[in-house]
């Protein structure tokens, strides 16, 4: 192989490496500079955490995001970002409104307090998280539709 095929080779292997780190990045959050923070916590009697966080990013318009997820101890800010673009979001919406509580430790209730969430503000809305069984109360199917 030539000297020129060669380094053609090794630039588009660096480049090929840079593009798969930035897109991992960009899939994990690494890039987002919003602030996260815990709102609300309920905690099962099987060592289980709810967690209503908020996201909020003063330098785009894009408002507030407010979801809820599981883990097993309260998650750090830096685990917030993680878990927002990762799995374990399991309600997401732009409603301020959340609050959670557990009926067994295989039965986690979603309410909104204040009214309800329009469908169309619902971003991620799951009915089921492992063995969890995830209910909603003054939250509508994101799937409905108003006739």
């Amino acid at each position: 192989m030539s000297k020129n095929k060669r380094l053609l080779a090794g630039v588009i292997c660096v480049l090929g490496a840079a593009l798969v780190v930035i897109a991992c990045g960009l899939f994990r959050g690494h890039f987002d500079h919003g602030q996260f923070e815990v709102k609300e916590t309920s905690r099962s009697s099987a060592a289980r955490v709810a967690m209503v966080a908020k996201r909020s990013d003063h330098e785009a318009m894009s408002g507030d995001q407010y979801f809820v997820l599981l883990g097993d101890h309260v998650f750090s800010p830096s685990e917030l970002r993680s878990a927002y673009y990762g799995r374990h979001v399991v309600f997401a919406s732009d409603g301020g409104c959340l609050s959670v509580r557990w009926s067994d430790p295989h039965n986690l209730t979603v309410m909104c307090r204040e009214g309800s969430i329009d469908p169309s503000h619902i971003a991620v809305q799951l009915r089921q998280a492992g063995d969890v069984v995830i209910s909603y109360v003054n939250i509508p199917d994101k799937n409905s539709v108003a006739r």
